[in-house]
């Protein structure tokens, strides 16, 4: 037994003294940190990635010399012939700027990414909490970029370039959330679910957008949540909406973070007039968890993600067959979400990712006197690998599977469906010079429900015209399954098709940012319910004739301007868009522009920080031209206009600390300060002698609230 351990022992020693460690940090010319960089051997081809400190270590064998390679996206290639002798290798590296943002060939037509690598439409979580107007809310904030329909507060999800609200996905770490906004309430638009601090990147797609994810005809809201926390810290928040309650806690490589709210919007609402009648006001809470999982020497990171949420709220809205009278819409949701996620470095240049989610959902709504329970959930998983083949290619392949099962029950009538759908994915990136860059993909996607299946090949171009801009070209075939509404009707018409041409330039110098997009959208096979009268009730029951006859075409241009170097702490955007659309689909009896639709969409953000007073200001204004409304009065189908929408709002926040252990913010937030009495549409009586305005849930409002956060910190983290 001695000689045994003693072998043990030697053996471990041997190993030990036959080993090398290679540690080190790697950091800009201004002595920032560079995280993500990949560190590696060329012979051993043993390596890591760099932390978030940029910082990185690991084991190599103790054996002559060997050439230590460091890269990482916008610097220069490093190089040092490493010798082995026996003793710790400790390496401190600055990486040069190979070119600053747009000098790297990156493409761009159709997304809008706020990543730590670009400053084009840099959305951070602070960025979205403090844009006035968005209410804090993700997509409230998403709003006020170019392409994107200002939906007036009426509407729920996201309206982009002339599609619908049903036409656009918001995804989290590859997987789509089923159910992203809290549950639809006819007139009031609801908020997402989520909460900005979870999310470390953001990128809108409004067209032309990854083979990677597929069934949006229009876009996609791409989310990554954040790694592991930077510190423990526990956070507190009180509002006229709620109280909340949230905090993380760092353990090494490992972290836990929670949260959790009880939302009544009581006090909001008896200091806020409303153009709705609550009967119930809105009233529930949440409860979410976190826990990521670091792998040694940065190789890999897993992420599970859990939440929990009730609500219940109940509104009087416009009767859909007696324009003029009001019945009760009464709602309760429950819904549950999971997510995981594992993301491993393989090798240095190949990278692999896995996914997987569930979510949950009931509706029990008390509509009239009819009650109404709708039912749904969703699994699906991802498994891709990255890989990079020298320096000019890399390619990304996977696969993807999703389960969804609707059940719906109105008085005693039951319907429902299930839907298997798995995909397979591959998008290669091609630079072969610092001026070009090419981007080819293809989609396959097979329907269990429908039978069928689809090939979506999709299709990018830059070209790099000076230092500091480029030209950038995409296209590509879209498909999307017809929605709920029909299926739960037991119809299953074919995949709808939209075809998307995008060609923008872009301009980004230091701090300063210029974006203009034109694009076209080809609408076929789009769901057409052979009517011969128009209804706009959209709790209608779908009979007789559906197909996919239906068509459209959606086109116009955007622009987008960034400036943040115009004076200190000044930052502001502009953003226009106009389009033109029509279509003929669902019950429409003719060609026309949505009424959901407004062709011109103006937004100017400003933030400006006074730091005497620790006082943040920003002001958002708001513009969009008349959206059209239903006047069976005129031969003109969809062939009226509402006046134009307005709004102007105010966000102020007042930064405190208290002895450096509680950093704290006091807020106060004023929408539509000028009272602007905007109209969002019109209904008739059946004999249209009778016209009654459709009108936002408020008009002029008052948010006030707190939060605090009880951690250790530094000054200059503010």
């Amino acid at each position: 037994m001695k000689y045994i351990l003693f072998l043990t022992l030697l053996l471990t020693n041997f190993i030990l003294l036959s080993q090398t460690i290679i540690s080190g940090e790697v950091k800009d010319k201004q002595g920032k940190p560079i995280p993500f960089a990949t560190v590696f051997l060329k012979a051993n081809r043993v390596g890591g990635v760099t932390t978030n400190e940029g910082k990185f270590s690991f084991n190599a064998k103790n054996s002559g010399s060997d050439t230590l390679v460091i890269n990482s996206v916008g610097f220069e290639q490093y190089k040092k012939l490493l010798v082995f002798e026996g003793a710790e290798i400790s390496l401190s590296v600055v990486l040069k700027s190979k070119v600053k943002q747009l000098k790297t060939i990156v493409i761009n037509a159709g997304t809008i990414e706020a990543t730590n690598e670009r400053t084009v439409a840099v959305l951070r979580p602070l960025d979205i909490v403090t844009t006035a107007g968005g209410q804090g809310d993700i997509v409230g904030a998403i709003q006020t970029l170019p392409g994107v329909q200002r939906n007036g507060g009426d509407q729920t999800g996201l309206q982009v370039r002339g599609g619908d609200v049903n036409e656009s996905n918001v995804v989290i770490d590859g997987m789509i959330a089923q159910n992203a906004f809290n549950s639809s309430i006819p007139g009031v638009s609801q908020r997402s679910r989520f909460n900005p601090f979870q999310f470390k990147g953001t990128a809108f797609s409004s067209g032309g957008y990854s083979a990677r994810y597929g069934q949006a005809l229009s876009a996609i809201l791409d989310l990554q949540t954040n790694d592991l926390p930077e510190k423990s810290n526990v956070n507190a928040g009180l509002n006229m909406a709620g109280v909340s309650l949230s905090g993380s806690k760092l353990m090494g490589n490992n972290a836990v973070e929670y949260s959790g709210n009880y939302l009544n919007l009581s006090p909001f609402y008896g200091v806020t007039p409303t153009n709705v009648n609550f009967y119930k006001v809105p009233e529930g809470g949440s409860f979410s968890t976190r826990y990521i999982s670091k792998l040694d020497s940065s190789k890999g990171i897993f992420k599970m993600n859990f939440s929990r949420s009730y609500n219940k709220t109940g509104v009087e809205i416009p009767n859909p067959s007696v324009a003029g009278e009001k019945i009760k819409f009464g709602i309760e949701n429950n819904n549950t979400y999971l997510n995981s996620s594992f993301r491993y470095n393989v090798r240095p240049g190949k990278r692999f990712f896995t996914s997987i989610s569930y979510s949950d959902n009931s509706d029990n709504i008390q509509f009239g006197v009819a009650p109404l329970i709708r039912k749904d959930s969703r699994l699906q998983g991802r498994a891709e690998m990255k890989s990079d083949i020298g320096e000019k290619y890399d390619y990304t392949t996977g696969v993807e599977y999703q389960h969804i099962q609707y059940e719906q029950k109105f008085d005693t009538l039951l319907v429902g469906y299930t839907e298997t759908m798995g995909a397979f994915y591959y998008e290669g990136e091609y630079k072969p010079g610092s001026k070009f860059a090419f981007k080819p993909g293809v989609r396959v996607e097979y329907s269990a429900l429908l039978k069928k299946g689809n090939v979506s090949p999709r299709f990018a171009f830059a070209y790099k015209s000076s230092e500091n801009g480029q030209f950038s070209f995409a296209s590509g075939i879209f498909y999307q399954t017809a929605n709920s509404n029909y299926l739960l009707s037991g119809y299953k018409p074919d995949f709808q098709i939209s075809t998307h041409y995008m060609l923008n330039y872009q301009w980004i110098k230091s701090s300063r940012v210029f974006r203009i997009e034109g694009y076209y959208k080809d609408y076929k096979q789009l769901i057409s319910e052979k009517s011969t009268s128009y209804t706009p009730n959209q709790f209608r029951f779908v009979y007789g004739q559906v197909d996919n006859s239906g068509s459209g075409y959606a086109q116009g241009i955007d622009f987008f301007w960034r400036d943040k170097d115009l004076a200190k702490n000044l930052d502001y955007w502009i953003s226009y868009s106009y389009v033109d659309t029509k279509r003929m689909y669902q019950n429409y009896i003719s060609k026309a522009t949505p009424d959901y639709v407004s062709p011109h969409n103006l937004n100017i953000v400003m933030k400006y920080l006074v730091e005497k007073i620790s006082t943040n200001f920003s002001f958002t204004y708001s513009y969009a031209s008349g959206r059209p409304y239903y006047n069976p009065n005129n031969p003109v189908f969809l062939g009226d206009r509402t006046k134009d929408y307005q709004n102007l709002a105010l966000t102020a926040s007042y930064l405190k600390t208290f002895k450096k252990k509680v950093f704290a913010v006091f807020y106060v937030s004023l929408d539509n300060i000028l009272n602007t009495k905007n109209v969002l549409g019109y209904r008739y009586s059946a004999d249209g002698s009778q016209r009654f305005e459709v009108l936002p849930p408020l008009y002029r409002a008052v948010f006030v609230g707190m939060n605090f956060s009880f951690s250790q910190f530094n000054q200059d983290e503010l």
